[in-house]
């Protein structure tokens, strides 16, 4: 049996991720022999995620409790991979919305430095994607887009400036991961124009890296 895939979907708030992830899932399970588990972190999996949502939630400053987010977004991490491991083994893959790319980016952004935030995941053992779609877009256009939410917006995606770091770590990523990680995994994907544009090239991405017609 072929094992299962680890896919990524990253990016900073509001570049369409969450639109993406969906039109990628609808169309993969057209294909009936398909079987998908679709996840995200920080997840309600321990009490580790659910602290980092709280963080995620509370108002306040963006570069404070870089640490103690760190701790929990790595501990609920391990969590997760205890879940989701036995599924790829299966020949299941799994689509998880944010991994470990997030806490580069928005830790790097907040002071943690890359060599910490890696030993931690090093540490963890924790499974390295097999595909990352990095999904790209300036923060004017994220901003804009996520002025138009009617959801309560987290603290992060009031801070221009830090959204401006974020998505530099972001497109960073691929120099700094193949070294600290051995992860070559991370694709960027133009976020901009329409959302039929964007999912035709993570599509097209999806079929060259596992080569299917």
């Amino acid at each position: 049996m072929q094992r299962g895939k680890l896919i990524v979907f990253e990016g900073i708030n509001g570049c369409g991720k969450g639109t993406q992830i969906t039109k990628f899932v609808h169309e993969l399970f057209k294909d009936r022999t398909r079987t998908f588990f679709l996840t995200r972190e920080p997840n309600y999996f321990d009490d580790n995620g659910r602290e980092a949502r709280r963080i995620l939630s509370s108002d306040g400053d963006p570069y404070q409790s870089q640490l103690e987010a760190l701790r929990y977004f790595s501990l609920n991490r391990i969590t997760h991979n205890g879940i989701f491991r036995p599924m790829l083994d299966l020949g299941i893959n799994a689509i998880s919305d944010r991994y470990y790319d997030s806490t580069f980016a928005f830790q790097h952004a907040q002071g943690v430095s890359y060599e910490e935030i890696a030993k931690l995941n090093r540490d963890s053992r924790i499974s390295v994607p097999d595909l990352t779609l990095l999904i790209d877009a300036p923060v004017d256009v994220a901003f804009e887009r996520l002025g138009k939410r009617s959801d309560d917006r987290r603290k992060f995606d009031n801070d221009y400036a830090f959204m401006k770091k974020v998505r530099q770590n972001y497109l960073d990523l691929p120099n700094i991961l193949p070294g600290l990680m051995d992860d070559k995994s991370i694709v960027i994907i133009n976020g901009e124009g329409s959302v039929d544009d964007v999912a035709e090239r993570i599509m097209q991405e999806y079929k060259t890296r596992f080569d299917e017609k």
